[in-house]
Order: C-alpha cells, then structure tokens, then sequence
C-alpha cells in the first residue's frame, strides 16, 4: 500500500511544518493504524476532544481537533499540501459520517461499513468526537481520486444515510478535496483491511 502524509507529529500533536508545507514524513496504512489503536499520547488528547463535544462546546472540540490531532491526506502523498503536488497517490479516499447520535450508532456504522464488500474499505475508525466514522476506500483503477471520492461518497450516503435529513447529519460532503485533511484519534477497536 502506497504511504500517506501527516504534517502533524503524531507523539505530540504539534504542527510540525505548515499543512501549505511540506509534510513531516510518509507513513504506511499499518501505521496510521498502529498510532490509532495503540498511542497512549493520542489517546488523551482524543478524550480531551470527546470531552469537549460531551459538553456541547463545539469551539473548544473544535480548536483541540486543530490543534492538538495529527493528521494525514489518505489520498496520497504531497510535496505540498496543494492538489498540483500530488507525488504519490494512495488510490485511498476518506469518506466521514458526521454528527451521529450516539458512539454506539459510530460503533455499528463502523462495523456495517467493514463488512460492506462492495465499499471495502482498508481502514475505518471512530471520528475524534466519538459521534462520527472515517472510511478510507480505495477506488477503481482508471478513476482519479476526485471522482473516486464522489463515487464513495454517494454510495454511503445512499446506502447507510439517507434517512438523515438534517443538515450536518451524514456524509460530510465537505471533504471533496483530494488534499483535505484527515484528523486521527485514538480508536482501539479501529478496523484494518490487510491485502485480500
């Protein structure tokens, strides 16, 4: 699997060089999957984050998720974080439920779409606020990352969210953007796909 790329340091938490910059470094799938389950340094700042969500202070949640959380672009990797910098791309896309009801609805929403085999997706965890799931799905050869978002995207939305009708709720079309950023927390029970 062809790495991604954090611009965050993953122990800290630290930018570590501007997201327009060049990235700290690449990682492997296993990796980002390693630093999920298994950073305890991680693992407080996710609470910290989930704290401030359970509390209704979507600022604070929101300013601790930016500041303080690695992340990665699992579309692949960049000498920039800018679309025209593309060196290396993952054939991976990040599709995010958002605003879910509850982390047992995360929960089984994650699990539903692991075993989903027409999506497959390689990798799917709980979102930093417990509430929410991130996907990465590979595309179809031939496809570019843009139009495999768009496909993945619009299968989940139709298959695991339509009944959601308010805004906010569902599929976070917002992450269209092949360069968009990916937040990693700390999920234990995340989900690794490993070469089928």
């Amino acid at each position: 699997m062809p790495p991604i790329s954090p611009v965050k340091d993953a122990a800290t938490g630290k930018t570590v060089k501007s997201a327009t910059l060049t990235p700290l470094r690449t990682m492997s799938l296993e990796e980002v999957y390693k630093l999920i389950t298994s950073n305890e340094r991680l693992a407080t700042l996710t609470l910290a984050v989930r704290d401030a969500a359970l509390r209704g202070d979507e600022n604070a949640c929101r300013r601790l998720k930016q500041q303080t959380l690695p992340y990665v672009t699992p579309c692949g990797v960049f000498t920039r974080r800018r679309s025209d910098c593309l060196m290396e791309p993952s054939g991976l896309v990040v599709v995010d439920i958002d605003h879910l009801e509850s982390a047992e609805e995360a929960e089984n929403l994650k699990q539903q779409l692991f075993v989903d085999s027409y999506l497959s997706p390689t990798l799917v965890f709980v979102s930093p606020t417990g509430r929410g799931v991130k996907a990465f799905v590979p595309y179809a050869s031939g496809q570019t990352a843009s139009e495999g978002i768009g496909w993945a995207m619009s299968y989940v939305h139709c298959m695991y969210d339509a009944d959601y009708r308010q805004p906010g709720k569902g599929v976070d079309t917002s992450g269209k953007d092949p360069v968009r950023a990916c937040f990693l927390c700390h999920d234990p029970g995340a989900l690794l796909r490993i070469n089928e």
